[in-house]
């Protein structure tokens, strides 16, 4: 995250824990500052995503207050912006060729790399949507650092599986991060059966779900 948005966070971070006093349990009067205070951080670019607060539980708040934030979650959208004009066009253009949600396919690379084309996991795997070498092999990418190779053949890879398990968003991305034969060792038959999954990998679907969830 570059520094002025991680100031920026800290900032409101801190304007919220004083409204929180200030405002006591008068609901409309912390939902109005709040409100207004997202609304300006969102249309100057701050990744909201980041903001501690709405993800906030009760315990430091009083009922009014928690409602507020609760609701405040539900009317803001977050974009996930990958910052560069290259990984947006490969994106545009993946989605187009093979129909698949530029949301998700964001979402995806969001998860995978943080956006960073070169990125390298500990198990080998590469580029934006993280292709393993022999996956990659399979999908005809001979680069995956290139980054248009890369989203083709992720996104390809995602339209394979989603075809495989009848469009289930949960499913598909279980079987990218994990890999179909445990998705059918496991028994996860359906969006409801994340829970069958290795913890990494239920968190890595609940992760990108909220992500495309909360899109524009």
């Amino acid at each position: 995250m570059k520094v002025d948005a991680t100031q920026d966070l800290l900032q409101i971070q801190l304007m919220t824990q004083m409204m929180k006093s200030a405002a006591g349990g008068n609901n409309n009067t912390f939902n109005m500052v709040m409100s207004t205070l997202l609304n300006s951080l969102q249309s100057n670019g701050t990744d909201l995503s980041e903001l501690n607060i709405l993800n906030d539980d009760s315990s430091n708040l009083t009922t009014g207050n928690y409602e507020a934030i609760n609701n405040l979650k539900q009317n803001i959208n977050f974009n996930v912006k990958s910052g560069n004009s290259s990984i947006d066009e490969a994106v545009d253009k993946a989605s187009k060729e093979y129909k698949v949600d530029k949301k998700l396919i964001m979402s995806v690379i969001n998860q995978e790399s943080s956006f960073n084309p070169n990125a390298v996991s500990r198990s080998g795997a590469q580029g934006l949507m993280q292709l393993m070498p022999g996956t990659a092999r399979e999908l005809g990418v001979k680069n995956s650092f290139d980054i248009k190779q890369n989203v083709e053949g992720g996104t390809k890879y995602l339209k394979g599986l989603l075809d495989r398990y009848g469009n289930s968003k949960e499913m598909a991305l279980a079987a990218y991060n994990a890999g179909a034969g445990t998705v059918k060792n496991r028994g996860m038959h359906n969006a409801n059966e994340v829970y069958k999954m290795p913890s990494e990998t239920q968190d890595y679907v609940k992760k990108i779900i909220a992500n495309y969830n909360k899109q524009v």
